[in-house]
Order: C-alpha cells, then sequence, then structure tokens
C-alpha cells in the first residue's frame, strides 16, 4: 500500500538462465523460455536433479564497490553503519535522481524433472517452486522518505501528485506437464509445437493497485491526504493479530493453472530424415543451421481465499495530524487504524475475502543458429504483457550469447539489456552434468557497485540419442557401444 511504500522499497529484477535453457543439453530446463525447444535436444532423455537461479538488481540503493564486494558479504563480513542515520539505512546509500523506481525480482528452483523424446514427441514433467515481486511507476519521493525520513526538508511542503504505481509479490509450487510435437517437415526443416500445463499452488499472495494519491508533507507529524484511490490483497501465512511475524495457516492458501505455448521453426542440415531404429535411444540427433521461436509465457492466475483480504480506499482524503504516532501492532490493527483514518470505521476498507493475482504473462521470441562445428549464437527477448495492474511482471530483457559447446563442456557469454537501459556482461560454464552462470559478472569480481547478484546453478544427466547398448539392456553415452544403423536414402528423395 502507499503509506507503507513511503517506509518500505526494495529494487530488484530477474534474468532467464540463458546458459542452461539454451544448449544442446538444455532438455527440460528448455521449456522455462518455449516448451517447443526440447525436441531439439541432442539428448532423448534428460533429468534435471536440481536448478536454482536468484536474481537481485537495485536501480537506487547500494553499496559503493570501494567499500564492500559480493564476496565480503557471503563471508558474513560486518558492514559498517557509515552511510544512512537510521539502523536500517546504514548499510548503503543510494542515487539521488528523480526518476520513478521499478521492481522486478524472481527466484525459480526446479526440482526432480525430466524430459524424454519418443521419435516426434517430446514429454516433460517439472516440480519448481518460484517466487516473483514487481513495483511499478514508483514515485521517486518515497524511497527518499524511506531513506531520509519524513524530517527531510527537501521533501517537505511538496504537493505530489503520483498515479499508478503498483505492486504485486506471490510465491508458489508449480507443477508442470510438458509436450512437445514436430508436427511439419517442409523441405530441409521442421515445425514443432509445444505447452507446458501448470498447476499452482500458491503459499503467499499480495497486490496493492494505486490509481492516485495526491498529498503534502507539512513535518514529520503531519501529512494530508488530499485523494488515496487504493485497492489492496493479501494472503499470507502469518498470524495477522501477531507483532511479530509468525507463521500460521497451511502451506497452500491459493490454487491456479497456468499454460505456456509455444512454435518453433528449425532450418536443417539435411534434407532426409533418418529414423533409426526402433528403440527410443536410436533416434538421431538432427544438426541444424537456425531456428526460431516463438512463446507465450504464463497465461493464468492464482486464487486465494485461506485468510485473505481485501481492502479499498477509492478517492479518500484526510488531514492527518500526529501521523508519527501511528505504530505497527500487527496486521489487522494496522489496516483497521488506516481505516479509520480515512472512513471513521475500523472496518469499512475491508471489501472481501478472496483474491486472485495473474501470472507473470510474457511474449517471448528465440533464436538460435549454429555457425561452425562448435559455435553457437543465441538471441533472446522477453516482452511482458500487462493485462491487469495486480499481475505479476517479468523485467523487458534482450539478449544475445556467443557460445562454445560440445558433448562435454560449454562456454556462454550472454549480454544483456534490461528494462532498455540497463547493460549486464554475463558468463555461463557446463562441465558434464554440471552449469554455473551468473548475467552479472561484474559484480562477482568486485568491478561494480553491489547493488544486486545474479547466479545460477544446475546439476543434471542426459543420454545422447543414437546412442544404444549393444545387448540392449539400456543407454550408454560411450560412443564404442553406439547403436550404428547404415541409412540408405531411396532412389527417389522424399520429404516429410
Amino acid at each position: 500500500m502507499f503509506i507503507t511504500a513511503i517506509f518500505s522499497i526494495e529494487s530488484v529484477q530477474s534474468q532467464e538462465m540463458i546458459g542452461t535453457t539454451f544448449g544442446n543439453y538444455n532438455g527440460i530446463s528448455s521449456a522455462i523460455i518455449n516448451p517447443a525447444l526440447m525436441t531439439g535436444s541432442k539428448a532423448y532423455l534428460n533429468v534435471n536433479l536440481l536448478m536454482a537461479d536468484a536474481y537481485v538488481k537495485n536501480d537506487w540503493a547500494y553499496i559503493p564497490k570501494e567499500d564492500k564486494t559480493i564476496w565480503d558479504l557471503l563471508s558474513m563480513d560486518t558492514l559498517i553503519p557509515t552511510y544512512g542515520k537510521y539502523r536500517y539505512n546504514g548499510l548503503y546509500t543510494y542515487r539521488n535522481n528523480t526518476n520513478t523506481k521499478n521492481v522486478y525480482q524472481s527466484v525459480r528452483v526446479m526440482g526432480p524433472s525430466f524430459m524424454l523424446q519418443t521419435g516426434d514427441h517430446a514429454f516433460g514433467l517439472s516440480v519448481s517452486a518460484r517466487a516473483n515481486t514487481n513495483a511499478t511507476n514508483i514515485a521517486y519521493e518515497m524511497p527518499l522518505f524511506l531513506y531520509e525520513g519524513l524530517t527531510y526538508d527537501s521533501l517537505q511542503n511538496i504537493i505530489f501528485d503520483d498515479y499508478d504505481f503498483n505492486f504485486s509479490s506471490m510465491s508458489w509450487i508449480e507443477i508442470a506437464a510438458s509436450w512437445a510435437w514436430d508436427f511439419a517437415r517442409p523441405y530441409k526443416a521442421k515445425l514443432t509445437f509445444g505447452t507446458n500445463i501448470k498447476l499452482n499452488l500458491g503459499y503467499h499472495g499480495a497486490y496493492n493497485v494505486n490509481n492516485n494519491a495526491k498529498y503534502i508533507v507539512y513535518d514529520p507529524q503531519t501529512i494530508q491526504f488530499y485523494n488515496y484511490d487504493s485497492e489492496m490483497g493479501y494472503s499470507l501465512p502469518v498470524n495477522y493479530d501477531s507483532k511479530d511475524i509468525e507463521i500460521d495457516g497451511p502451506v497452500v492458501n491459493g490454487v491456479g493453472a497456468g499454460i505456456d505455448i509455444g512454435i518453433v521453426y528449425t532450418r536443417l542440415k539435411n534434407s532426409i530424415q533418418d529414423k533409426g531404429g526402433s528403440r527410443i535411444c536410436s533416434k538421431p540427433y538432427e544438426d541444424f543451421i537456425y531456428r526460431v521461436g516463438v512463446s507465450l509465457l504464463d497465461i493464468g492466475a492464482v486464487s486465494f481465499s485461506n485468510n485473505a483480504q481485501k481492502h479499498n480506499f477509492d478517492n479518500v482524503n484526510v488531514y492527518w495530524a500526529e501521523f508519527d504516532t501511528l505504530e505497527y501492532r500487527n496486521i489487522n490493527a494496522s489496516m483497521q487504524d488506516l481505516s479509520m483514518a480515512f472512513y471513521g470505521d475500523p472496518l469499512a476498507s475491508n471489501t472481501g475475502e478472496k483474491i486472485s493475482i495473474p501470472l507473470p504473462t510474457t511474449l517471448s521470441l528465440q533464436f538460435e543458429g549454429h555457425f561452425q562445428k562448435n559455435l553457437y549464437v543465441s538471441a533472446l527477448i522477453m516482452q511482458p504483457l500487462r493485462f491487469s495492474k495486480k499481475q505479476l511482471l517479468r523485467p523487458v530483457q534482450y539478449a544475445i550469447t556467443p557460445r562454445f559447446e560440445n558433448d562435454y563442456f560449454a562456454l556462454s557469454i550472454p549480454v544483456s539489456i534490461i528494462q532498455y537501459k540497463y547493460m549486464r556482461i554475463g558468463t555461463s560454464v557446463r562441465m558434464g552434468p554440471l552449469t554455473i552462470g551468473t548475467e552479472r559478472l561484474g559484480t562477482l569480481l568486485g568491478i561494480s557497485d553491489l547493488d544486486g547478484l545474479d547466479i545460477y546453478v544446475a546439476l543434471k544427466f542426459s543420454l545422447k540419442k543414437g546412442r544404444c547398448s549393444a545387448n540392449g539392456r539400456g543407454a550408454c553415452e560411450n560412443p564404442k557401444y553406439g547403436y550404428k544403423k547404415k541409412f540408405k536414402p531411396p532412389k527417389k528423395p522424399y520429404y516429410f
């Protein structure tokens, strides 16, 4: 809500694990950006044991690189409070500008998951824990009030008239069934359709839609709201009547569904399909010149009914003469205080016991070119699509990634632009089953101000297409036991 936004704001952004979603052994992880990419893998069986991604980017608060690095934080080195005057802001400083602030946060942990390709079809099943937070169009004075306090003279006696700043946050378990199908084969090409069908189990959800806040801070004790038009809702696994954060209630507080759909056009190097033998492991890999994909991701929503509240403040106003006496006692008491101030009734703002939060729907475009034996270049565009002010959002992302890759090693150098203005250079290394990557290399090297972090890791195993055990007891990565089938083309070429 706007009033709490004066006292707390973070600014973070997310990435898409380019080093593990693109690649010849991407398998089930490729379904994150386009489920139709699954049939282009060199592996017919891909088993993901663990994949995790955490990215934080802050465009306002930071620690100068001369003072601390990320390694100081990870080693639990205590930060000396040399910046702000309060305990909570002494650990950082800020970039003083009048730009609006936007928040994007995303964490994803994918547990045991798999992909299996059988001819023209690929199937997958994955379980992930996800968390997203975004706040958009936050007026510049709000984080300044947080850092400097209401005693900051430069912001007093100014009428602020802010519109359309919103906040959404949700964490959930995602169970996804994936399918991809090579449904057409024009000359030297194939067309693939893919989809992820998802069951979403919500752990927490919260949003605040602010249509307008026109206000003035006269002094630390007095605020006047000329107009405040807002809706907020939350379903949290905590006790709303406790001052401390006490985990309370069920793990699943909301249920929803989601779907991803995608299509990929692949230009192949060969015009005739080698179907291999009858066994799944004998189906050969089809090398490509380039492929182009488009997908719609995270179409759907999660509805919360457990421990849920919705509050509305419809074009209300108040002259708040003792604002400094407002104390946090617990969530219910705080909401009743706000309702009493604006409506004269502690229960008037409470308008419902159910909320719904849409998923971060995104349009994604992908390109991948295979230019030499082990050299590849990929490109990715992630464009969020907003249908509701309550909706979770990804940031806008453009990325180009050159890659060297063979069966046992891969090195990627992603170059990305976030929100049209933040350029990042990263790296990703795969050695056998293990991939480690970052899209913010400067932070890890300590050459950038500490305003965020990005790191991802994946551990997965694959069985390569076209290789079967000689005795028929299973598949093996050792090529000396490879399945060999001499392909004899017909007298007249045929196309699929």
